[in-house]
């Protein structure tokens, strides 16, 4: 850190120790210690970067938590335009893809998504597609219908949005030259010091992508190379 410190010093930049935190993920070793200078670089448990919650487990629960937390208001805020009747559902469905579900959905592309936090995300879309088309769950109408209605005959799922964002992200990656840094942190293997929590099944961008992309195997080759067999 000290040498990356004075190599960026020469370019007219300069690091705040204040500003710079450490985040361990499943480390077993000895707690590192990171210097800038004379300063010691704070240890943190969780840490956000570009608006996106990273924890040190590796897994996306936290992260999902604090986009519907971002969700919520960004619907509420909006519930005047929800309410008018003089709007059709189309429009008001839009909005709510472009308002609502881009702030929930935000760095989806690089989620480890599982079970779980899928059914997490479809409730709160459920929840407030029922609220602008004012269906409730007493109506006995499934969430199938209530998306057609709001969105339209083609308007995706939960699930359909984050594969879709996914691929894209994979394809965008797999573009990249091998020595790029988004390409070297997707296809890179584990390092030293780490180790699976016990009792664990840690999902992984990696095995989501394995796992995504099987199913299109009749369309042709489409599992990237790197990812061995």
């Amino acid at each position: 850190m000290t040498t990356l410190s004075n190599n960026a010093s020469m370019f007219g930049m300069r690091f705040s120790p204040s500003k710079c935190k450490m985040l361990l993920q499943d480390w077993v070793a000895s707690t590192p210690e990171l210097m800038i200078g004379s300063e010691k670089i704070e240890r943190v448990d969780r840490f956000t970067y570009l608006g996106s919650l990273i924890s040190p487990c590796g897994l996306v629960c936290d992260e999902i938590s604090a986009r519907i937390q971002k969700a919520r208001p960004a619907f509420t805020n909006l519930h005047h335009l929800w309410r008018r009747r003089d709007i059709c559902l189309s429009t008001k469905g839009r909005v709510y893809c472009a308002a609502v579900r881009s702030v929930l959905l935000y760095g989806s592309e690089t989620w480890p998504v599982r079970v779980e936090d899928i059914r997490r995300l479809l409730v709160f879309d459920h929840r407030c597609l029922r609220n602008i088309a004012r269906i409730s769950w007493d109506h006995r109408v499934s969430n199938a219908f209530v998306r057609k209605r709001v969105l339209g005959k083609v308007g995706k799922s939960i699930v359909d949005v984050v594969k879709l964002h996914q691929l894209r992200w994979l394809r965008h990656v797999l573009r990249m030259h091998n020595h790029r840094l988004p390409r070297c942190a997707m296809f890179s293997g584990i390092g030293v010091g780490w180790k699976k929590a016990r009792g664990d099944h840690t999902k992984t961008w990696h095995k989501s992508m394995k796992s995504l992309t099987s199913g299109l195997s009749h369309v042709g080759r489409c599992r990237p190379p790197v990812w061995g067999p």
